[in-house]
């Protein structure tokens, strides 16, 4: 955007001032970078093409200088925008308590750390009968190391990466720093199993090369790797920087959602925390939605081949087709049922109330067919997506004769 003057919008805006409608913390470090001159002013990020992993230059070279320089600024601005988790705790620790409850607060974990590595090591090699292939795993060192039995041949891959939050599954993945690629496990944590199990699908993935890294499971490049821990992370670098694990904060964490707040945490040790307002405000439900939207998708990111059983994965996209949410215009988000910052709920009874907040009994809103009755198993079904993973379809409806 070009203003009168033919200087950069973006170079007018104050940071003090810049409110986002979302939680897109990608685009706030990109603008915060550009404003104190961490990156070239007019060239921006000049991301490389989707899917292209940037070109590693030569130690020593004018590019390398480059990196090393986009580098030390990126450091620098999560270390001068970013208090953590822990630094919330002495003002909100009711939320903080929470949050340690939530999925989200261990959304991606280093593998080597995790709970699950420690099992598999000592547990029974998993066998995908699937392909009729046998996946050995040994700690070496720091890493939790695969080995295919049945292609001996292949070299065996470190797992890096644990993703998702463990309420429904959690998925490992490799990353090579040095290729910029990586590789999703054909294998997952299955919490309905409390073992492993078949990779969400990875059923489509039957034929493969035995001589690659295919035998292990769905190859990823640069811009897969990146989506994948995109989701699970509360900062993550710009297509411009390599993929390195310590650029990124793990899980989602409060500022995910909330923006950068050291500036905020600094002002309340001085007893002046309402100075420093929330670089992301939540001012109706369509921006609310919108962060939560991120990840767990709505219509504008959804594939349009995707199936029923698929969107079921996808709250914002069912609740947002729902009347619930249509005829009660900025009303209803996603905190009307659930608490952001705590586990979801396995209360039924409770989420029965959270209906009745609306449709009360004895009213024109009351339920004609089950006034008493359940109504989450009626308008809300469980839907089976794959491997016995299922969600509640959030779009509120009345069921049809063929659903």
């Amino acid at each position: 955007m070009e203003n009168r003057n033919g200087a950069s919008g973006l170079n007018q805006l104050n940071p003090r001032r810049l409110i986002l409608p979302i939680a897109v913390v990608i685009g706030l470090a990109a603008a915060m970078i550009y404003l104190t001159g961490g990156w070239n002013g007019t060239a921006g990020w000049n991301a490389s093409p989707t899917g292209t992993p940037p070109p590693t230059p030569a130690n020593g070279s004018p590019a390398s200088a480059a990196i090393e320089t986009k580098l030390v600024a990126w450091r620098q601005l999560i270390d001068a925008n970013f208090a953590g988790d822990q630094a919330c705790a002495s003002c909100h620790e009711k939320e903080f308590q929470a949050h340690q409850r939530s999925g989200h607060s261990h959304t991606a974990i280093r593998m080597s750390a995790s709970q699950l590595a420690a099992r598999l090591t000592d547990g029974p090699p998993y066998q995908d009968t699937h392909r009729e292939q046998t996946f050995r795993f040994e700690q070496r060192g720091d890493a939790l190391m695969v080995f295919d039995d049945a292609h001996p041949q292949t070299p065996s891959l470190p797992v890096s990466w644990l993703l998702g939050s463990g309420t429904h599954a959690q998925t490992p993945i490799w990353v090579d720093e040095a290729s910029q690629r990586g590789l999703e496990f054909r294998w997952s944590y299955l919490a309905h199993r409390d073992g492993l199990g078949l990779t969400p699908d990875h059923e489509r993935f039957e034929r493969f090369d035995p001589a690659t890294i295919e035998c292990y499971g769905r190859p990823l490049d640069a811009a897969g790797v990146r989506a994948c821990l995109a989701c699970h992370t509360t900062m993550n670098p710009p297509p411009e920087l390599p993929i390195r694990d310590d650029l990124y904060i793990a899980n989602v964490g409060c500022e995910r959602c909330h923006g950068p707040r050291k500036k905020h945490v600094q002002m309340a040790e001085q007893g002046l925390a309402e100075q420093a307002q929330p670089l992301v405000q939540f001012n109706d439900a369509t921006s609310y939605m919108a962060v939560c939207s991120q990840c767990h998708r709505d219509a504008r990111s959804v594939s349009p081949d995707a199936t029923a059983n698929e969107l079921a994965r996808f709250q914002p996209y069912g609740l947002q087709r729902s009347r619930c949410y249509t005829e009660s215009p900025g009303n209803m988000t996603c905190s009307t049922c659930h608490d952001p910052h705590d586990a979801v709920s396995t209360s039924r009874p409770q989420h029965i109330r959270n209906c009745q907040q609306c449709h009360q009994p004895n009213t024109s809103h009351d339920c004609p067919q089950k006034p008493t009755g359940d109504c989450i198993q009626c308008h809300m079904p469980a839907v089976e997506w794959t491997a016995g993973i299922a969600f509640h379809d959030h779009w509120i409806r009345t069921p049809t004769a063929d659903e």
